[in-house]
């Protein structure tokens, strides 16, 4: 049975890259995803380099356990946001 949650995780992990990566080459975007433990946000995937902007990050929760950390989020626009966090819900939610 740990295989199988083990191997779940590498697979959702491999898609929150993926997407990360998408995010990154549309919007010029770097996103990373968290595992929320408590006020702790852990990372768990996305872009490893790119530009740092000084402001500070904006956290974008999508469940209890998972959230988005970007400092550029304003750079993409409203609606595509909206579509972006809805459909990441979605893959949090179903792997």
């Amino acid at each position: 049975m740990e295989k199988e949650t083990s191997t779940s995780k590498e697979d959702l992990i491999k898609k929150l890259i993926y997407v990360a990566d998408l995010v990154k080459e549309k919007y010029n975007v770097s996103i990373w995803f968290a595992e929320i433990l408590g006020k702790r946000w852990s990372y768990i995937a996305g872009q490893k380099e790119g530009e740092i902007s000084l402001l500070p990050p904006e956290r974008i929760e999508l469940s209890e356990r998972f959230g988005i950390v970007s400092d550029m989020w304003e750079r993409i626009p409203v609606n595509e946001r909206k579509k972006l966090i809805s459909s990441l819900k979605e893959t949090i939610k179903y792997g």
